[in-house]
């Protein structure tokens, strides 16, 4: 697990910048600890959830489909009453 780097910003400066702030919060893994008079009032911290992984998630279904023997075979005169 990585550690997060912090920084400390005052309420009246998280106030004018917040845009920024969570961008940097987004982009750089940054947690933000609001402040007031030196003491902590608000955390802001990236979310943690994870990343999908594209090499997972191209296979995550490999082997999980089965076909029927007769697929392929016509369909019997009830089955076909209830497919419409």
């Amino acid at each position: 697990m990585t550690r997060r780097k912090t920084m400390q910003v005052a309420v009246t400066e998280f106030k004018a910048k917040c845009t920024k702030l969570f961008r940097t919060v987004e982009q750089d893994n940054e947690t933000i600890e609001i402040t007031r008079r030196g003491k902590v009032i608000a955390v802001v911290v990236p979310p943690t959830v994870a990343k999908p992984d594209p090499e997972q998630f191209l296979g995550c279904l490999q082997n999980t489909v089965t076909f029927s023997p007769d697929w392929d075979e016509p369909l019997g005169e009830d089955d076909w009453e209830a497919c419409k």
